[in-house]
């Protein structure tokens, strides 16, 4: 049966809500029961008060709360019938006050009231955000009567126009503003919905705005710093809320977004956690929470959908929750973990889950990992640079940003002093099943230092392929003697400057980096300020774009050219289709001066991310005017592509033909690479070139 209306515009009518009491008998009980609200009502409201209910309807909220001891009550409502309907019902309760009247002429004196008394009348009078007039009127009537000291408990679902209007009225005339959470359930609904009270306490004079929340009545509420604030968390419990219904309908899809779950002390997620469900499997388990160990959780198994789905189909588990341990926060062992999350993570639990299963929870090997934060910058956006231990035991050490901690900027493994080796094991990729069942923890030590030999970033090692494309020199030798030149823009970690310099004796690289704080990151962090690399390294701090042009106008005097130009810079604009490169590097001008720095048979290596296929089509027609042979690689792990360009005019068959060539120069490569690089296969990633 449907109670509740439509259309919106008719739910805060006088009509409306004559005909909904005329056509209902019982009371009803929307916005929570007595049973649901005492909690708060007690909190907030002494048996010695004037309280007055607003639009009190036939619920029987009013006559539950005289019967737990509060006489002096007084009951309002626009409806003559449910006026009428219930002062018959409760004539029994002489003390208590039936009338009708309309909340935004009341004929009361001024603080005649110590509580008025709001379950849903609010939200009845603001179907929308077209009756400021109205509503402001309500509100004026309501802090004329409500004497100083006096509170206004107004239950409400919270919609984004109630609260906001809740927020720019109450604050600035000196109310002090706190916000509880109250779950509700009805027999006709099986879905929970949050509803909130909104406590709003009367003041001569506040010295500031005070908004506090309390989402949880065993801990103390939380002062907020504004407004914006306290409607962003009201909105995170709706959303949560709606996450569960979702869930607990086992409706749970491919892109649920992901949960955060905070502390009262900390503003940021102590908990990141995504949900999977496996449909179209046959488990072993029901549910089960994922544990990802720290640092680990920005690894492709972990941050991407489909590494989350392998992973669950490794486990077993039809539904797996994993949980991501955010930096900032620490954490004892798993038991501590477990303890902590035991009661949440059963609000995302399957249907018809038994009362008496017990959740097991998993990560990878025997401990929750660790992380160590080395260097971290101030401000939002700031830097952080932190080692973790990887699979087997292995040190890594990251660069991420801080408003972006979603993404690895650069990421190199570490080792210990020369002659102690890898710390860990140092063998290959191992499979989904075996990754989630081993690895051990070492212990960090100071000395750590990045692994030149080493190249994590899969299309970083797509590029060190394609050099195969432009040079002829071997690796870890020192013949032949001809020197080849790199040029990348984008310096970040400096991890593939790092791993050319110790490769290739006789590799020079000039990098370009916008940020002088990555530059300098590199250098300390990464491996960059090696002595051996002096007089073949080259940082310049700047501007990408005006670099190359600037280089290319010099080159008309004294050339200076590159066998390889890298382009490894994004945007930093989310709101861009083309995140890699930047648009200015796909433009003319650019793509004009790289000719111009280049050798003949040298190549434009671009990392390429974008998500509109019409934007990439015309970053291909772009590339093509300058460069008419292009190849192009995927990255197993991520969205990018890495593109290979030059600017030979070549058929298909020629350009298949120079594949076959790289193919042999890269197999020479890896046998002579094994030795030091076992899981780095050259020739893997040159059979997966496909041409543009």
């Amino acid at each position: 049966m449907n109670l509740l209306p439509k259309v919106s515009s008719e739910f805060s009518s006088s009509k409306y809500w004559e005909d909904f009491f005329k056509k209902r008998t019982r009371s009803f009980e929307w916005y929570g029961n007595y049973l649901e609200l005492c909690g708060i009502l007690h909190r907030y409201m002494k048996e010695k008060d004037d309280i007055l209910v607003i639009g009190c309807g036939n619920s029987d909220l009013s006559s539950q709360i005289y019967s737990a001891g509060f006489k002096k009550l007084t009951n309002i409502d626009i409806s003559k019938t449910v006026i009428k309907q219930m002062t018959n019902r409760h004539a029994d309760k002489q003390e208590m006050k039936w009338m009708e009247m309309d909340v935004t002429k009341m004929g009361f004196d001024d603080g005649h009231y110590s509580v008025v008394l709001d379950k849903g009348t609010l939200d009845a009078m603001m179907s929308d955000d077209s009756c400021d007039v109205t509503i402001d009127s309500m509100f004026a009537e309501i802090d004329r009567v409500l004497r100083t000291g006096g509170r206004y408990i107004c239950i409400t679902l919270a919609q984004d126009h109630v609260i906001r209007k809740i927020l720019e009225y109450f604050p600035p005339n000196n109310y002090l503003v706190r916000i509880h959470k109250v779950w509700t359930s009805t027999a006709e609904q099986t879905t929970e919905m949050p509803v909130f009270a909104f406590v709003l306490t009367k003041f001569m004079k506040l010295p500031s705005k005070i908004i506090e929340v309390c989402f949880d009545d065993s801990t103390k509420p939380t002062r907020v710093e504004s407004e914006s604030e306290a409607i962003e968390m009201v909105k995170s419990q709706q959303y949560y809320a709606m996450l569960k219904n979702q869930l607990s309908n086992n409706e749970a899809s491919s892109d649920v977004p992901a949960i955060q779950l905070f502390t009262n002390q900390v503003h940021q997620a102590r908990y990141t956690m995504h949900v999977v469900d496996l449909k179209d499997h046959h488990p072993a388990q029901k549910f089960g929470i994922f544990i990802i160990p720290q640092g680990r959780e920005m690894e492709w198994l972990f941050t991407s959908v489909v590494g989350r789905l392998q992973v669950a189909k490794s486990a077993r588990f039809m539904r797996l929750v994993f949980v991501a341990l955010n930096r900032n926060h620490k954490y004892v062992d798993m038991q501590a973990i477990q303890d902590e999350l035991s009661t949440k993570v059963m609000e995302l639990a399957p249907p018809k889950l038994s009362s008496t299963y017990k959740v097991p929870f998993v990560t990878v090997g025997d401990n929750v990992g660790e992380r160590n934060v080395r260097y971290q910058s101030g401000g939002s956006g700031g830097i952080i640079v932190e080692n973790y231990v990887g699979d087997a035991g292995v040190w890594y050490r990251q660069l991420i940003f801080d408003d972006k901690q979603s993404q690895i900027q650069s990421v190199v493994r570490l080792k210990k002093k020369p002659g102690d080796g890898v710390v860990g094991n140092s063998s290959s990729r191992r499979t989904i099943k075996h990754s989630i069942l081993a690895g051990k923890k070492r212990k960090s030590k100071s000395d750590l230092f990045p692994d030149a030999s080493h190249l994590a970033s899969n299309y970083s090692q797509i590029m060190v392929a394609g050099l195969t494309s432009v040079m002829w020199v071997s690796f870890l030798v020192n013949e032949p003697s001809d020197e080849f030149r790199v040029l990348i823009i984008g310096l970040g970690g400096g991890t593939l400057s790092l791993y050319l310099l110790h490769c290739f004796p006789h590799c020079h690289v000039t990098a370009v980096e916008l940020d002088p704080e990555i530059a300098t990151v590199a250098q300390e962090w990464f491996g960059l300020s090696n002595p051996t690399f002096e007089g073949r390294l080259q940082i310049n701090v700047g501007d990408g774009f005006e670099f190359v042009r600037n280089l290319a106008m010099e080159n008309q005097d004294s050339a200076i050219l590159f066998d390889m130009v890298a382009i490894d810079a994004n945007c930093n604009d989310p709101s861009q289709s083309l995140i890699c490169p930047p648009q200015v590097f796909i433009s003319d001008v650019f793509l004009t001066s790289v000719i111009e720095v280049l050798k003949e048979n040298g190549g434009l290596f671009l990392n390429v991310l974008c998500r509109d296929p019409s934007t990439k089509t015309g970053v291909i027609k772009s590339l093509k005017e300058f460069f008419p042979q292009i190849y192009k690689a995927e990255c197993h792990e991520d969205v990018n592509e890495v593109m290979l360009c030059f600017g030979e005019q070549a058929n298909d068959e020629l350009m298949k033909r120079k594949i076959m060539t790289w193919l042999d120069k890269g197999n020479s490569w890896e046998k002579q690479l094994k030795s030091s690089v076992p899981d780095f296969e050259i020739t893997s990633f040159l059979h997966n070139l496909t041409i543009v």
